[in-house]
């Protein structure tokens, strides 16, 4: 690996490392969605991908509707473990410590906070 790569990855796994203490993780996450009711709707995401903010991180995209607890933990349990390409290149291995967001591929969107009991994302801008 290129001596200029290694450091850039040093870097990014600190900021990862500092995100993951302030937002939900893919690992959380998938304990939240685990925690509640299998058949209720929540509201709907769709196609996992490295988020275009910092490309280590995983996005879920908005989508229209509700859909059931059961298939978005479907969903969360599919990303963990593989990997994928960063916007503008790079592979990135996403894990139980990955930070979670809701975004369209290719745009910057809101940190994922938590899952309400009744389902509800709780979102919040980027810092």
């Amino acid at each position: 690996m290129h001596p200029i790569q290694a450091f850039v990855n040093q870097l990014n796994a600190g900021w990862r490392a500092e995100r993951s203490t302030t937002q939900m993780t893919l690992g959380k996450l998938i304990d939240r969605l685990s925690e509640l009711p299998q058949g209720l709707e929540m509201e709907a995401i769709t196609s996992a991908h490295s988020y275009r903010g910092y490309y280590c991180d995983l996005a879920f995209e908005p989508a229209d509707g509700k859909m059931m607890v059961k298939d978005v933990l479907t969903l969360a349990k599919a990303a963990l473990g593989e990997v994928f390409t960063g916007y503008k290149g790079g592979d990135y291995l996403m894990d139980a410590d990955t930070p979670v967001w809701l975004s369209n591929y290719g745009d910057c969107g809101k940190k994922i906070m938590g899952i309400a009991d009744d389902g509800t994302l709780e979102l919040r801008d980027d810092e």
